[in-house]
Order: C-alpha cells, then sequence, then structure tokens
C-alpha cells in the first residue's frame, strides 16, 4: 500500500541533519593566508579612518581658536617711564644751559610722549648748528648730540638799536651770533669785509670755502703770519674764484694790504710771501705798504717810501 505524500522522505531530515541545526552550528574560523592578509587591510582602513577623524577634529579646533585670537585686541605694552635726565653732547662750544633755552620739555614728560623730531628739528634751526639727533636710551635718558659750524672769521654788524654787533662767519659762509666762545678764541679770529653787490647787500656770502682754505693753510703752516692778520677784505672778490681778477685782500698788524689771487696755490702765495720778508728784514726792515702776491710768476712790494719791488 502505497502511504501519503507527507511521510515521504521523513527519515532524510530528521536527527542531526536538520537545518535548523546545521544553522546553529558556529563555523571555525579560516587562517589562510589571504584570510590574514584582507583582516589586515580591514583594521589598517580603521586606523586610517579613526586617525582622520582625530586629525579633523584637531584642525577644527586650531581654526576656531585662530579666529577667536584674531578677534581679541592685541594688547601692546610701551614705556611710560618719566624722563630723568638729558645726556648732551657737541662738538663745540655749546653749554647745557643753551641746550635748555631751546628746547623745554615739562615735568613729568615720559620717555613716549616726547617727540623726538621736533626736537631735532628745533635744534637744527640755531645757526650755529649743523646737525642734531636726539634719541631714546631706555629707560629714562634721552641722549642729545649735535655738530656746530667751525668759526673763522668774525664780522661787525648793527643792531637793532644802531649799535654795532658781533658776529661769526662759519667757513660755509653761515653767520650766526655765536655762544659759548671763549673771548681768547674770536679774539684770535680775523674780522671779514664782506664784498659789497651793487645793490649795496652783502648776503649771502659767497665763495667762503676758498677764503677759509687760505685761513687754513696759513695757521697751519705760517701761525707768525696768521696770528698778525686783523681783516680779511673781499672787495674785489665776489665769490667765483675762476672769474679773471678776484682776489682776496688781508690786513695785517704790519703790512696794511697783503693780495692773495683767489684761484692760485694758497701756500705757494705764502711761500712767496716768506722769501719776500725774510729779504725785507736782511735790508734793515723797511716799513711796506703793499705785498701783491696775486701776479703769476712774481710779486710786487710798495714800501711806505713808495719803492715798488718785484721779486
Amino acid at each position: 500500500m502505497i502511504g501519503r505524500g507527507k511521510s515521504k522522505g521523513s527519515s532524510a531530515a530528521s536527527g542531526s541533519q536538520s537545518w535548523r541545526e546545521l544553522a546553529g552550528v558556529p563555523r571555525k574560523r579560516i587562517n589562510s593566508p589571504q584570510a590574514r592578509k584582507r583582516r589586515r587591510r580591514k583594521w589598517l582602513k580603521l586606523a586610517v579612518a579613526f586617525l582622520l577623524l582625530i586629525g579633523f577634529a584637531a584642525g577644527v579646533f586650531w581654526l576656531g581658536w585662530l579666529i577667536r585670537d584674531r578677534e581679541e585686541p592685541i594688547q601692546i605694552s610701551t614705556p611710560s617711564r618719566e624722563i630723568e635726565r638729558i645726556v648732551f653732547d657737541t662738538d663745540g662750544v655749546l653749554p647745557d644751559k643753551w641746550l635748555g633755552s631751546v628746547i623745554r620739555l615739562p615735568r613729568g614728560t615720559t620717555m613716549m610722549e616726547v617727540d623726538i623730531h621736533a626736537i631735532k628739528a628745533s635744534l637744527e634751526s640755531e645757526l650755529q648748528v649743523v646737525s642734531a639727533s636726539v634719541e631714546r636710551v631706555f629707560p629714562g635718558t634721552l641722549r642729545i648730540s649735535v655738530r656746530e659750524r667751525e668759526p673763522i672769521m668774525r664780522m661787525a654788524v648793527e643792531g637793532p638799536d644802531g649799535r654795532p654787533e658781533q658776529r661769526i662767519v662759519a667757513r660755509d659762509g653761515t653767520i650766526y651770533r655765536g655762544v659759548g666762545y671763549p673771548r681768547s678764541a674770536l679774539a684770535s679770529l680775523p674780522f671779514l669785509q664782506p664784498h659789497q653787490r651793487s645793490d649795496g647787500s652783502i648776503r649771502p656770502l659767497r665763495g667762503i670755502e676758498r677764503v677759509a682754505e687760505l685761513l687754513r693753510e696759513a695757521r697751519q703752516h705760517y701761525p707768525e703770519f696768521y696770528s698778525t692778520w686783523q681783516v680779511v677784505s673781499l672787495e674785489n672778490y665776489s665769490g667765483d674764484a675762476s672769474l679773471f681778477g678776484e682776489v682776496i685782500q688781508v690786513r695785517s698788524r704790519h703790512i696794511p694790504q697783503i693780495i692773495f689771487g683767489a684761484s692760485a696755490d694758497f701756500g705757494m702765495q705764502l711761500d712767496r710771501l716768506e722769501v719776500i720778508l725774510e729779504h725785507v728784514r736782511d735790508r734793515g726792515n723797511p716799513s711796506i705798504e703793499r705785498v701783491d702776491l696775486s701776479l703769476r710768476g712774481s710779486a710786487a712790494v710798495q714800501f711806505s717810501s713808495g719803492r715798488i719791488s718785484s721779486f
């Protein structure tokens, strides 16, 4: 007898061979080289992803901190200490009290409040000063240095009240009052008789550098001549030594008129003057009225007797 179809094949699915039981059985881990390689790749990917995540988080944090730091005002602290002392240095004769008459700093002025550029400009506006430097030396010192003009002559001018006043003439032709010079130093300077133009003006003084060369040459090499020079006249010297006939005249205590060629070598002219004076002394030292050293190759000497000799 043939049975019902529902019992057919029942023995094949019974016991430990059922699919439910097979599904619940744990599988053994495959440990082949290919499997280990796949696992390493997986962990490496996870590690890289973790590191990228940490780096991204750190970048976001740093960017936020940077933006916040830029928004905050930067506090710069400046020295606010009061000026404790002023150090004054000069290559000339200006005294400390002169400095106090030119610049005035209110009590309590701090190092950063003082306008060093304005002080420099104020100092250099003084005609006796060629240049000035002003610097802060922290914590509390202001250092001021000036370079003064070199005086070479004196000049008598008419003051506001009509009385004659003395002025100093520098080697660049600047005329100024002069502060701090010893009387003995000024007394050794010859007076200047400036060149008078057709309109009656005497300023500015031109070509004084050439006159300064003559005075320097005489002072260094012939101090016995220079010490007797009283007046330097520029009556016939317009300031352009290249022009024909330009001469510088000197009046000394012994010779009323010594004429130097403005364009000729001053050393050679002074040498010739020395020879002339030695010759005159050897012949009883007759009084000399005028010595003209501007002639080319010779010199003319006029004696008080009226006699003229060539040398």
